[in-house]
């Protein structure tokens, strides 16, 4: 019985492994493309354009500002056209981070989905801080206040995900756990 579990485990982590390089080859070079056009669009906005739009002022609004919404929007847009294939990505590699992490004996496809879940939840929290970092010196230029209220919600969003990512694997902790322990009283009684 135990070997049919065992052959079933490998062919899910199997398809895991081919959905993941058939997501990687599909979503992948978009998502590298598009990540090196927003950090060029951020670098020229931050380092060329902003600095030499510090003296003018067009209609009363200082350029700076104008630049900071027109390199904001473009970011936006790279962002939101990549996310799709980022979170196909970051599902993919969860799958397979989870088959690879939970691979013990006795485990269930409850707790592979659990821990797919928090690996996916800690996925979000680093893209998420990745792209604030991205937009942050920009919502500066309009005022520090809207980036640091954008920062507040981040913060209390990725501190939630976290302790949702952190009970996902509440089951494997236990498990290691008692394996540690069980070892730990064979070495103390002289069976190990």
């Amino acid at each position: 019985m135990n070997g049919g579990r065992a052959s079933e485990t490998r062919k899910l982590v199997q398809d895991a492994q081919l959905k993941a390089i058939s997501e990687l080859r599909e979503n992948g070079p978009k998502v590298v493309i598009n990540a090196l056009i927003a950090i060029l669009i951020w670098v020229f906005g931050r380092y060329v354009f902003i600095p030499i739009a510090s003296e003018f002022v067009l209609f009363g609004i200082p350029l700076p500002q104008l630049i900071s919404l027109i390199v904001l929007v473009a970011l936006a847009i790279i962002v939101f056209s990549t996310i799709r294939g980022v979170l196909s990505i970051i599902d993919s590699v969860s799958l397979i981070l989870a088959y690879s992490i939970g691979a013990r004996p006795g485990a269930t496809e409850e707790e592979y989905a659990s821990y797919r879940r928090g690996l996916r939840s800690i996925f979000y929290v680093l893209v998420a801080a990745l792209v604030f970092l991205l937009f942050k010196d920009y919502l500066n230029m309009f005022h520090p206040l809207l980036s640091a209220v954008v920062l507040l919600g981040l913060a209390v969003w990725a501190v939630l995900t976290l302790m949702n990512a952190g009970r996902a694997f509440s089951r494997l902790a236990e498990y290691y756990a008692h394996e540690w322990a069980t070892e730990m009283e064979k070495r103390v009684k002289g069976e190990g």
